[in-house]
């Protein structure tokens, strides 16, 4: 059950109903801040809105919401952890320029200092990993236009992908409504602790990390056509964020790690912004 995003990598209408997990989204903020290597959570702040977030941390408006799965009306909270769109590098050579290398990537060069502390544009050197922000405009507020939901086909009908079960094991929560305002956006899969938790389908780690509350160990895995896994409560993760992998590869171990008490995977498959029943594309 995670809104996400991306993951991000990576969602339920949180003024609708909330997640067993509760909330995690990915949001803009309203105060100049470098983004530093790694960094790749923030944390809403009172006053903060998508747009604003965007234009201090050099991303779009559209890579968040797309991310983060942030659905109309786009409404963010303070303290939200929201999952920031990864910024590009580039490794300074020879004879470049700070001018040069953002007449190469087609961004501003005055924000391209910024988003590096460069005090100076002549304080580059051969080597240097430069943070290149987003190519798309972000300064100008971005038109977001909401699709209408389209079908989803079920068991790969009319898609290239299809999943395989990531642990064996009994299923011990199942997707849906718990309660009346309480909704489990995946399946708990109760296994022994240790065992190899495995790439439902091949694609890009897009996090790999526990900063969000609730998951402990979190993978999310985003695949072709716009599809995304996630796996939770791990006690071990294998592999970094970037990483390419192939269906069936290990990425982690099962684990009691954030808030469950027993060894368990918790797991979810979406579709852009929708969280699924697994049950129905697992095969």
């Amino acid at each position: 059950m995670i809104i996400i995003f991306f993951f991000f990598l990576l969602s339920s209408l949180y003024s609708c109903e909330q997640t067993i997990y509760g909330t995690y989204k990915i949001i803009e903020g309203n105060s100049f801040e470098v983004r530093k290597k790694n960094t790749n959570i923030y944390t809403v702040k009172s006053g903060d809105n998508l747009f604003l977030i965007a234009k201090k941390n050099f991303v779009s408006v559209k890579d968040l919401i797309n991310l983060n799965n942030i659905e109309s009306p786009f409404k963010i909270y303070p303290k939200q952890k929201l999952i920031l769109p990864e910024l590009n590098t580039h490794k300074v050579l020879k004879g470049e320029t700070i001018y040069s290398i953002s007449r190469k990537y087609d961004v501003d060069r005055y924000q391209l200092s910024k988003v590096n502390k460069l005090t100076s544009e002549n304080k580059i050197f051969v080597g240097n990993r430069l943070f290149i922000p987003s190519t798309k405009k972000i300064l100008k507020k971005e038109k977001i236009t909401v699709k209408k939901k389209k079908n989803i086909k079920k068991k790969n009908q009319n898609n290239s992908i299809f999943f395989q079960w990531p642990v064996n094991g009994n299923v011990i929560l199942n997707y849906g409504m718990i309660k009346p305002g309480l909704h489990n956006d995946g399946i708990n899969i109760k296994a022994k602790k240790g065992e190899n938790v495995i790439a439902s389908s091949g694609g890009k780690i897009i996090y790999a990390g526990n900063e969000i509350p609730g998951y402990g160990n979190l993978v999310l895995i985003k695949h072709s056509d716009n599809w995304i896994t996630a796996y939770a409560h791990l006690e071990k993760i294998f592999l970094d964020k970037g990483t390419i992998v192939n269906k069936g590869e290990n990425i982690g171990t099962v684990g009691s790690s954030g808030n469950v008490k027993i060894p368990q995977l918790h797991f979810e498959i979406r579709k852009g912004k929708k969280a699924l029943n697994p049950s129905e594309f697992l095969s």
